[in-house]
């Protein structure tokens, strides 16, 4: 069974504020990652794998264990987007 949690709920219930960007901030920021490709699972990880592995609760939590799994996982995520 899939359960789907929107950001609006996530927020409410980690206690954090929706970002504000200027108009178009966000569209750019998703192109220039499609373009460098900075997320894919061979730079982060497999997602839906990882978090299934996790045992913590909260976003703190997940960090910590996150950076643990995929330690450079945050540097070549960003060397990716920088080199292109």
């Amino acid at each position: 069974m899939k359960v789907r949690i929107s950001l609006e709920e996530i927020r409410k219930y980690l206690d954090i504020e929706t970002p504000e960007f200027p108009k178009y901030v966000a569209p750019l920021i998703n192109l220039s990652n499609q373009y460098a490709q900075g997320t894919r699972p061979k730079v982060v990880g497999q997602m839906s794998e990882l978090i299934q592995q996790f045992t913590g609760k909260s976003l703190p939590e997940w960090e910590k264990w996150y950076l643990q799994q995929k330690p450079d996982a945050i540097k070549n995520a960003t060397e990716k987007i920088l080199q292109k």
